[in-house]
């Protein structure tokens, strides 16, 4: 298990975002967010300020239940994710998963937003936009 990370810039645009929900505050916690120099989309600061109007989260998502049987793991983090750094999380991942933790260049914590198409690859999918 590993904590996250809050640095003094994550908390601010955190509290922002959670006591006074507004576009301005969505796209500045999604900022930090994303990997340096990205830009959220419209939609998803969008989405983010309906979440923050509109639902309450504790924060801390709990502990995962492993299955028993063993089964093959994949683990990713964003190279410049700032909630699980890659050295942070890599310890956790190989001693609990058993697995190695795969590093997604140029991502931030939105692995799913930045770098879609490293997911698919990673995954077998089909690559996005094709």
């Amino acid at each position: 298990m590993t904590g996250l990370r809050l640095t003094p810039s994550v908390l601010a645009a955190s509290a922002a975002w959670l006591l006074r929900p507004a576009p301005a505050h969505s796209a500045r916690l999604l900022r930090t967010m994303l990997s340096p120099g990205r830009q959220p989309r419209e939609a998803l600061v969008h989405w983010m300020t309906l979440v923050a109007r509109h639902a309450r989260s504790s924060g801390a998502p709990g502990l995962a239940v492993l299955p028993a049987r063993s089964i093959p793991r994949t683990a990713l983090a964003g190279e410049h994710d700032v909630f699980l750094p890659p050295g942070r999380l890599e310890p956790a991942v190989r001693g609990t998963l058993g697995t190695e933790l795969g590093v997604v260049p140029g991502a931030g914590h939105l692995v799913v937003e930045e770098r879609p198409e490293h997911l698919a690859e990673v995954l077998g999918g089909p690559t996005p936009g094709r």
